[in-house]
């Protein structure tokens, strides 16, 4: 791949398959060439055709923060340090730039290879390299973060260029917004679907079940116009209060509609990212839950625009009638996950391509 550069991405702990899933969902979004080089726990390394990570994690649900790789190693205090001395510092600092190293150990990994004052020890390695090009090594008001990240066997010096925006995600929570109703899914997951779907400006994304409006609220958050709409006028009232209470650079538009029949043109929307009722914390408004779904596939696969992305999830107990009603649609499943909610109910997490 010409013109690439290397970079890390800090995954959630929280699933095992999604973040990783929605790390690719993003950088295809972003319209990025990319290569996975190295998978490891709660890590991904990536080359890609972009200058650098930036826009990545800050779209993220459960990606902490993503990188620039200035070098990798096994997991050994002596490796790491010596290693750190190979890199050209001064093209990746500027002058006047004061530089900060943490230390980033995922599950408790190499506690004896790599103590915990390694982190110190690398800033003091690498304190005369930084003043040679015109920076300095300091834990105060850093304006550049290097982190050192140990996980299975490997560490990984990072130059952190992108965070997710924890507190503005914290912000959306379904709690704190103007009008809630139960049910309402954790922002970060809203964002995960988005990503799910390659959603992208100019759009336009579609949630044809939104419920009180949070994809709808992330959607347009990260500059992406929407589209949202529910059957039940109180909760699409409800959605077009909450987006408005968050506004982004394009309101979503809120309908009050039946998802099983839309009011939109066919092949007219970018991305569909959603969470369909199941019937127990959310109505399915007397429709039998197969029917329902059997009708929205058909209507999803008929307003998305071809070669373009769903996501959505459904109840493990109707995994196998979703799977055929998707086929059935004429959409490609190309990806399944499965997330545990609590006992009774596992989502299955489904993405497919028209």
């Amino acid at each position: 791949m010409a013109s690439t550069r290397l970079f890390y991405a800090l995954l959630s702990g929280l699933h095992a398959s999604l973040p990783l899933a929605e790390l690719r969902g993003i950088l295809e979004a972003l319209g990025h060439r990319y290569r996975l080089v190295e998978v490891l726990d709660q890590v991904a390394v990536y080359e890609a055709t972009a200058p650098s990570s930036c826009g990545v994690a800050w779209r993220a649900g459960l990606i902490h923060e993503t990188g620039r790789v200035l070098a990798a190693t096994e997991a050994e205090e002596a490796a790491i340090l010596e290693k750190s001395l190979f890199i050209d510092w001064c093209s990746h600092v500027s002058p006047g730039d004061r530089v900060r190293v943490e230390m980033v150990r995922l599950k408790g990994y190499a506690k004896n290879q790599v103590p915990d004052n390694t982190a110190r020890k690398l800033a003091e390695k690498i304190a005369p390299l930084l003043r040679s090009c015109g920076a300095e090594a300091t834990p105060r008001e850093p304006t550049r973060l290097v982190h050192l990240i140990v996980t299975q066997g490997t560490a990984i010096i990072g130059l952190v260029e992108d965070k997710q925006p924890k507190k503005l995600i914290e912000s959306h929570r379904p709690q704190k917004r103007p009008f809630f109703h139960p049910g309402s899914l954790d922002p970060r997951l809203a964002r995960l679907f988005i990503n799910l779907a390659r959603a992208t400006p100019p759009g336009p994304y579609l949630d044809p079940f939104c419920g009180t409006g949070g994809f709808a609220i992330e959607a347009q958050t990260l500059g992406i116009p929407t589209l949202c709409g529910e059957l039940a006028r109180k909760l699409a009232e409800g959605a077009k209060r909450n987006t408005r209470a968050y506004p982004g650079d394009y309101l979503a538009e809120n309908i009050q509609w039946d998802a099983t029949r839309l009011p939109l043109r066919d092949n007219s929307i970018q991305s569909i990212g959603t969470d369909p009722p199941y019937g127990r914390s959310t109505s399915t408004r007397g429709k039998p839950l197969d029917q329902l779904l059997e009708q929205f596939l058909t209507e999803a696969a008929r307003v998305l625009k071809p070669g373009k992305h769903i996501a959505y999830a459904t109840p493990h107990w109707a995994e196998n009638k979703a799977t055929k009603y998707t086929e059935q649609a004429g959409l490609k499943i190309q990806e399944k996950h499965y997330m545990r909610v609590h006992g009774s109910l596992t989502r299955t997490v489904i993405v497919a391509k028209k």
